[in-house]
């Protein structure tokens, strides 16, 4: 059975309550208002908790869009910073602890990201056109008049060492071209961000960031891209956009039952430092190490267990540590307590990282 909660959009620069209208997640859409803690407030929504992995990938996927469509236009007045997507609290109490913990680094993100839109690019090869190039090209168009030229006809062999000399000359243009492109582009832009190409006919998957005022400029760069490539290459940009690949916040709950038995099988005190973890975890590792015991699934699944276990303890201790100004992180109960995580997520960087 579901609970009541509050679900969080993003984090806006506002000192005061005020409403955005019936534009959230849920069905009839929910009341979108604010929860403000001194200069800042976080835009939310009351709706009943949802645990997203168990649900189906149309309510998935309606949902995110839901969640995207809110922050868009909540962007058309603020700056605002996004929160990931699914980000569920039980209670007002709650959100004003993410608020008061994580001030100082939403601060600092809202003024690092006044006045910018992301802009996403793809470019892609034009099939028809790509393939007929490489076709031509002297070393491919050889391979073939010879495979042509043999009276058996063409063999598996051939097949395969066709395609495997296309592939390469694909690969190259593409990384040629990729560069090229992202060149001319990150001009326009004070940052950018690549994501993988999900197949061989992507050239670049790219986030730019960029001030509202040279949305035009950035514009008037791509057509000329356009215009230089013809019909080799086919772009199209999406935006503009909150800066979700440059500044997302994730909040991660704890709580004490995860952090203990992460210690116990870590085989840590109560207390422990950053080296003292690290060294535990190495001296265990060698023992489950699938490459040391390659006929035992067991212990594959005891590498994969103590590989989060390090992990867990090493995200917790280390945002611990910074907000006690202290050598030794407290694994205690009553120190522990129910923590959450708050990160600002880049695509391009690591997590930067403040506990509540």
């Amino acid at each position: 059975m579901s609970e009541k909660g509050k679900y969080i959009y993003g984090i806006i620069q506002s000192n005061g309550k005020r409403g955005f209208g019936s534009i959230g997640l849920g069905n009839p859409k929910k009341e979108v208002y604010t929860i403000p803690h001194q200069d800042i407030s976080a835009v939310v929504s009351d709706l009943a908790i949802i645990a997203y992995p168990s649900m189906t990938k149309d309510k998935v996927v309606s949902d995110l869009f839901g969640h995207q469509s809110v922050i868009e236009k909540v962007m058309g007045n603020h700056t605002i910073i996004p929160m990931k997507f699914g980000t569920f609290v039980e209670g007002k109490e709650e959100v004003a602890k993410i608020l008061k913990s994580g001030y100082e680094q939403f601060r600092k993100a809202i003024s690092l990201l006044y006045n910018k839109i992301e802009l996403d690019v793809v470019a892609l090869w034009n099939r028809e056109t790509i393939f007929k190039e490489l076709a031509e090209e002297e070393e491919i168009k050889e391979f073939k008049e010879k495979v042509a030229s043999n009276p058996a006809g063409p063999q598996l062999y051939d097949q395969i060492s066709l395609g495997r000399m296309v592939e390469k000359s694909l690969k190259k243009k593409t990384l040629e071209y990729g560069e090229e492109i992202l060149c001319a582009l990150k001009e326009k832009a004070e940052d950018f961000c690549i994501h993988d190409t999900l197949d061989d006919i992507m050239i670049l998957n790219s986030s730019f960031l960029l001030d509202k005022d040279r949305e035009k400029d950035f514009d008037k760069k791509l057509n000329e891209l356009d215009e230089t490539y013809k019909k080799r290459i086919n772009f199209r940009c999406v935006g503009p956009l909150a800066p979700y690949s440059f500044s997302t916040i994730e909040v991660k709950k704890l709580g004490f039952e995860a952090i203990d038995q992460a210690r116990r099988l870590l085989g840590l005190g109560e207390e422990a430092s950053l080296s003292e973890i690290k060294s535990a975890h190495r001296k265990l590792v060698f023992k489950y190490h699938p490459d040391k015991n390659p006929q035992k699934s067991s212990f594959d699944k005891g590498f994969n267990e103590l590989t989060q276990a390090y992990k867990l303890l090493l995200e917790y201790c280390q945002s611990d540590l910074e907000a006690q100004k202290s050598c030794l992180c407290s694994l205690r109960k009553e120190d522990v307590g129910d923590s959450m995580l708050i990160k600002i997520l880049k695509t391009s960087e690591e997590p930067k990282r403040k506990r509540a």
